[in-house]
């Protein structure tokens, strides 16, 4: 029963405590949601009291048949500001066709996010990427307080679809500017932002409402030529389905899609959130569900798409909710308000819920987002910051396809083109990391590399072909490894891409050796007959035993006599090598001679165990027991780590750039402390 009835788990273990706490987060959130909710109706294009529609019977929906005890449903500003978009091409805000527009809109949301629900569809949220959501939702935090600022200066604007447009008509317009409405919208402002920086949880919102209302009443703010909220019906209208227009219908399904994803987005991004503090399990297609329901029921209400509200669900969490049943009580706040002080919001100035508007939606515009992806990933960095541009130049709702479709374009490319890692043992940790990143030099015999993806019909000829091109590089090659630990999967067309390679490879003499490979990737290659071309005896367990097999079987007279490197144990049996032994460096010698430098800041160690170089976004730090020596001098390993402004790069990698010495995978840092000093000094740009 409870899989279906999700609200019946609150009643266990309910108690006076619980009910108490759900009360107070309930009142608590409350006097945020009525102002916010009349607010981001006029985002989304409607008279104030289709936003107190939106927040009372679709919460208490939301609340019931949702997986989330926190999650507060109602309106949200990305949402209101998307509805808004997708309907003003076919109707002009306020008119009695664009009200009908929305609560169908509603409509179509809700079935679209119940059918997702009811048939287990919520991994289709994943394809939305959320690089797209972030570059969307600066963009119209922006537009949407751009759509308010002609409330503020109490002039009235033809509304465009693009936002330079309405940019124009405010410029043109400004003379007109009622200097009544313009100081009590940025009063209205500078309360609340006032008022909210001396207590973040004080309704400082709710206050101002509350104050301008009775300011306007008491000294007729309206003769002063300032634009009221005016008459709000008193009561929820009387249940009814949508009016549907049949010759929308179908494109309005399209946009309802863009509707209804990104909103649940946000719902259930933000459901995760608390989830991880409060370690309540989240259903995904439960909460579509109860998304769906809120949305398709509502409608019947007059209300306009809805969503889980991130400020307000932090609110809640924050204020001790334990079941819906307090998103209950915030609804029936709501529906009070409906019923008892509707009449009293007459007398509300419009530009103090355009000041709720612009107040609510700024903390939404974070520029150092689009910083980390780019720095995290370049692809969403892209995705991002398309999308944010697009959203300026064309409808939001149409940047909205172009991001998810560039998104998915740029996910195929790189699946199509998957990094080719080159292996190579580090010489300290002795474990195999990356050659190319760490500047350590690879065996000219045995070659490993590692495709960090699954081989499919469409990248397997690109994996090979870059695969090829290393072995190309090294003529005395004897064995190719391929380290198969991010290969899941493999389909018929790789393998029979894969048996030609395999020919080419015997061809030029190079033995060709799987390792790490999968159970399912291993019963495909069997099955296919791929297996036994290759010989059992060329799938191996890891990377150090196939070191430790295929070493006995390489070329030792050119190890001796021609390779530079000794790059494993197995290399000093076969030359006469000098092999680097653990060292103690002369740190503190090392600081007496940096400290006297004032282009840098060096700090010590306890005990002279270690030291800190700093330098022009450089930082190195060195231990004593780092120090490494081959009898004469002293050397660093590749592999240590050292920041380059706010990057971590090995000192192999960085020491490639600056022609530092290196020998056998070590970095050369001198045979006396002034040396030492001057290397060091070298290697964070200093010398």
């Amino acid at each position: 029963m409870e899989k279906f009835l999700p609200f019946l788990k609150w009643f266990k273990g309910y108690d006076k405590n619980t009910f108490s706490s759900d009360l107070i987060a309930g009142l608590t959130v409350a006097v945020v949601l009525v102002p916010q909710s009349m607010a981001y109706a006029l985002i989304a294009g409607l008279p104030p009291v289709y936003g107190l529609y939106a927040a009372s019977i679709p919460v208490i929906i939301a609340a019931l048949f949702g997986s989330s005890a926190q999650l507060a449903t109602g309106p949200v500003a990305i949402v209101a500001f998307l509805t808004f978009v997708s309907i003003s091409s076919f109707a002009k805000p306020g008119e009695e066709k664009f009200i009908e527009l929305a609560i169908l809109m509603a409509f179509i949301v809700g079935i679209i996010q119940l059918t997702l629900g009811v048939f287990r569809l919520g991994f289709l949220v994943n394809f939305v990427s959320h690089s797209v959501i972030v570059g969307f939702t600066n963009a119209a935090a922006i537009i949407i307080m751009t759509t308010q600022v002609p409330a503020i200066l109490g002039i009235k604007i033809e509304q465009k679809e693009l936002i330079f447009q309405n940019i124009y008509e405010i410029i043109i317009n400004i003379p007109k500017t009622n200097v009544y409405t313009l100081l009590v919208g940025l009063t209205s402002i500078a309360l609340i932002v006032g008022l909210r920086k001396i207590n973040k949880n004080f309704p400082s919102a709710l206050v101002v409402v509350v104050l301008f209302t009775a300011l306007s009443y008491f000294f007729s703010l309206e003769s002063l030529g300032i634009r009221v909220v005016g008459n709000i019906p008193q009561g929820l209208p009387f249940p009814s389905l949508p009016s549907i227009d049949l010759e929308l219908l179908d494109t309005m399904v399209g946009k309802a899609f863009i509707v209804a994803m990104v909103g649940f987005m946000e719902a259930y991004a933000i459901a995760k959130f608390i989830s991880s503090q409060t370690k309540q399990k989240i259903d995904v297609n439960q909460e579509l569900i109860g998304q769906g329901l809120a949305n398709l029921i509502g409608s019947f209400f007059k209300s306009f798409p809805v969503s889980g509200s991130f400020s307000r669900s932090a609110v809640n969490f924050q204020s001790g909710a334990k079941t819906g049943m307090a998103n209950i009580v915030s609804a029936s706040f709501v529906l009070a308000t409906v019923f008892f002080v509707a009449p009293l919001l007459y007398y509300l100035p419009r530009a103090v819920l355009s000041a709720v508007v612009i107040t609510a939606v700024v903390s939404l515009v974070k520029p150092e987002y689009f910083r980390h992806l780019w720095k995290t990933n370049r692809y969403d960095g892209i995705s991002a910051i398309t999308t944010f541009a697009l959203s300026f130049i064309m409808k939001p709702d149409y940047a909205i396809f172009i991001g998810m479709f560039l998104s998915l374009s740029l996910f195929l490319w790189r699946s199509l083109y998957p990094r080719i890692v080159r292996m190579s043992r580090d010489p300290v940790s002795k474990t195999f990391v990356n050659a190319e990143s760490s500047n350590l030099p690879t065996c000219p015999q045995i070659e490993m590399v590692r495709p960090e993806a699954s081989f499919y019909y469409a990248n397997t000829d690109n994996i090979l072909e870059e695969i090829g091109d290393i072995a190309e590089q090294k003529p005395a090659l004897k064995h190719l490894v391929i380290d198969c630990e991010s290969v899941n999967y493999m389909d018929g067309t790789a393998l029979d891409a894969l048996n030609d390679f395999l020919e080419n490879t015997r061809k030029r003499g190079i033995n060709l050796v799987f390792v790490n490979v999968k159970g399912p990737v291993e019963d495909v290659m069997r099955r296919s007959g791929f297996l036994d071309k290759l010989g059992k005896e060329n799938i191996l367990p890891s990377k150090g035993y196939a070191l430790g097999e295929l070493f006995k079987s390489i070329d030792h007279s050119y190890c001796a006599r021609t390779c530079p490197y000794a790059l494993f144990n197995e290399c000093y049996t076969v030359k006469d090598y000098v092999k680097f032994e653990p060292a103690e460096g002369p740190i503190k010698d090392i600081y007496e001679r940096l400290s006297s430098r004032e282009d840098v800041e060096v700090y010590l160690g306890k005990a002279y165990r270690s030291l800190t170089l700093k330098a022009d976004g450089v930082e190195l730090s060195i231990k004593a027991n780092d120090f490494y020596t081959d009898g004469q001098s002293l050397f660093l390993p590749s592999s240590l780590l050292l920041k380059v402004k706010e990057e971590t790069v090995s000192l192999g990698s960085l020491c490639g750039k600056k022609d530092c010495s290196m020998k056998n995978g070590f970095v050369y840092a001198g045979s006396s402390t002034e040396e030492i000093t001057k290397n060091l000094l070298k290697m964070v740009g200093k010398e």
